[in-house]
């Protein structure tokens, strides 16, 4: 313990990086355990669709839904949830949200939440990862 000063100095770059990804690591768990809603890949989100009657919500525009969109997915855009005016009619049904990429889904999630849908999941990558799977679109 008596050259613990001494390594810190001689490797702090090791201890940046460390705490960096420890603060990192952190904040993903503390933004997860405050509603941020579960991020899926394809596979878990058909297994909820298919095993326990989950919903698509496709939050992006109606022009780019009608372009293409997941089979019996509901278009709900972002703009519904921020004026407050979506709404969902069955909430036990678990519900995954399809944003497109870098698209904020906090408040999609906060939203259905507050109406009622304990489980909120999102779709990891949206629909870009959907399509590099080769999984079925419509128009």
């Amino acid at each position: 313990m008596e050259n613990f000063g001494e390594f810190v100095v001689n490797h702090w770059v090791l201890w940046t990086l460390f705490f960096g990804l420890l603060a990192l690591l952190i904040g993903s768990t503390v933004s997860a355990g405050l509603g941020g809603g579960v991020v899926v890949n394809t596979t878990k989100a058909i297994q909820l669709v298919n095993q326990q009657k989950g919903v698509f919500i496709d939050i992006r525009d109606k022009a780019a839904f009608e372009k293409e969109h997941i089979a019996d997915s509901l278009n709900m855009p972002l703009s519904t949830f921020t004026d407050g005016s979506a709404t969902l009619k069955d909430t036990s049904k678990p519900v995954i949200i399809v944003p497109t990429v870098g698209q904020a889904t906090t408040t999609v999630v906060k939203h259905l939440q507050e109406s009622g849908v304990s489980d909120v999941y999102i779709l990891k990558g949206g629909l870009n990862t959907w399509k590099e799977a080769k999984l079925p679109l419509f128009s």
